[in-house]
C-alpha cells in the first residue's frame, strides 16, 4: 500500500513537471507568433493587397493574435516561477480568462468576416457587394470587440477562487461548457466554412456567366484566388484544431463530480495545459505560415519586402563608407 501510495506520488510529481517545463516553452510560439503576425501585417499593408476588404479584416485578425499571444502565454509564463495572481485576486481571476475569450472570439470574428467578404465580393447581386465597403469594414473591426465583451459578460460573475485555484462555480460549470463548445468551437468553424464553400460556388458561377477579356479574367482569378486560399488554409487549420479545446471543457464539466485519483487528475491537468496553451494558440501562430505556404502573391510581397529592406541597409551601408574624410587643420607643433 504504501509503496503504491509512494508511486502514485511521484507519478503526479513527475507529470507536474513535464507540465511546469512545457509552459515555459511557450516563449517559443510567443516569438515566432509575434514575428509572424507582425510580418503578416507587413505584408497586407503593401499596395497590391492592402485595396482589399479580406486584407483589412486578416490585417485586424493578425494584430489581435499578437495581442492575444502576448496577454495569453504572459501570464501562463509568469505563473511558472512565481504565484498566479489569479489564486489569491478575485478581480485578476474573473478578467483574465474574460479578456482572454474576447480577444481568442475577436480574432475567430475577424476570419468569419473575412471570409463573409470573400462570399461578398464574388457575389452577382449588388448589394452584397456594397456590404465590402471599406467604411463598413473598418467599422466592423472597432465594434466586434465590444459585442464580445457584451455576448461574455457573464463570464466574471460565475468566476470564484476556491483551494487557491481560479475556477468557476459549481451552479455554472455545466451551462459554460455547453456555452464554450458551442461558441468558440462549433458556430466559427461552420461559419467559416460556409462562407468558403458559398465563395468557391460564386467563383465557379461567375466563370460560367462571364466572357471577359483574357486580361480581366487573369486578374480576377488571381485577385480573388489568392485570399480564397489564404482563408482556406486558415479555415482548415481551425477545422483542425479547434475543437480540442472546447472538448476539453466540456470532458472536465462532464466529469467534475466523478471520483478520480490523483494519477488521473495530474493526466487530466497536463491535458488540459496543452490543449488551453500549445492547441488553442496554434491558430494564433500559424497564419503567416499558412499565407506563406497558400498564396503566391503573398510570398512575392513578403520577398519584395526582404529586398527593399535589404538594398536600404546596404544602401545605408554604402554611403556611408562613401562618405570623404574630413581632415581637422593643426597648427605648427608648439614644442
Amino acid at each position: 500500500m504504501t509503496t503504491n501510495t509512494t508511486s502514485s506520488n511521484a507519478f503526479v510529481v513527475y507529470l507536474a513537471n513535464i507540465q511546469k517545463q512545457i509552459t515555459r516553452t511557450l516563449v517559443v510560439p510567443l516569438v515566432v507568433g509575434f514575428i509572424g503576425n507582425f510580418i503578416s501585417c507587413v505584408v497586407f499593408r503593401q499596395k497590391q493587397l492592402r485595396s482589399n476588404a479580406m486584407s483589412l479584416l486578416l490585417t485586424a485578425a493578425s494584430i489581435f493574435n499578437i495581442i492575444v499571444l502576448i496577454y495569453g502565454i504572459g501570464t501562463s509564463l509568469y505563473g511558472v516561477d512565481h504565484t498566479s495572481p489569479d489564486t489569491y485576486s478575485i478581480v485578476f481571476c474573473k478578467i483574465r480568462i474574460y479578456i482572454r475569450h474576447i480577444l481568442l472570439m475577436t480574432v475567430r470574428s475577424y476570419i468569419t468576416l473575412a471570409s463573409a467578404a470573400s462570399f461578398a465580393l464574388t457575389s452577382s447581386r449588388t448589394n452584397l457587394r456594397s456590404l465590402c465597403d471599406m467604411r463598413y469594414v473598418k467599422w466592423a473591426i472597432v465594434v466586434v470587440p465590444f459585442i464580445w465583451t457584451l455576448i461574455a459578460i457573464h463570464m466574471p460573475f460565475f468566476t470564484i477562487i476556491r483551494n487557491n485555484q481560479c475556477v468557476n462555480a459549481n451552479s455554472y460549470i455545466i451551462p459554460y461548457a455547453i456555452y464554450f463548445f458551442l461558441v468558440v468551437g462549433i458556430f466559427p468553424v461552420i461559419s467559416m466554412v460556409l462562407f468558403i464553400l458559398l465563395t468557391v460556388k460564386n467563383l465557379r458561377s461567375l466563370r460560367r456567366r462571364i466572357q471577359p477579356s483574357v486580361v480581366n479574367r487573369v486578374t480576377l482569378k488571381s485577385r480573388d484566388q489568392q485570399f480564397i486560399r489564404m482563408l482556406s488554409a486558415l479555415v482548415i487549420m481551425y477545422v483542425t484544431t479547434n475543437l480540442f479545446y472546447p472538448s476539453n471543457v466540456l470532458y472536465s464539466a462532464i466529469t467534475n463530480w466523478s471520483y478520480k485519483s490523483s494519477d488521473r487528475i495530474a493526466i487530466e491537468s497536463l491535458v488540459y495545459s496543452i490543449t488551453s496553451n500549445y492547441v488553442l494558440y496554434i491558430n494564433n501562430v500559424s497564419p503567416f505560415f499558412l499565407f506563406f505556404s497558400s498564396s503566391t502573391t503573398f510570398r512575392q510581397s513578403f520577398y519584395r519586402i526582404i529586398i527593399k529592406y535589404m538594398q536600404h541597409i546596404l544602401g545605408k551601408s554604402g554611403r556611408t563608407q562613401q562618405m570623404p574624410m574630413t581632415t581637422i587643420p593643426t597648427g605648427q607643433n608648439k614644442f
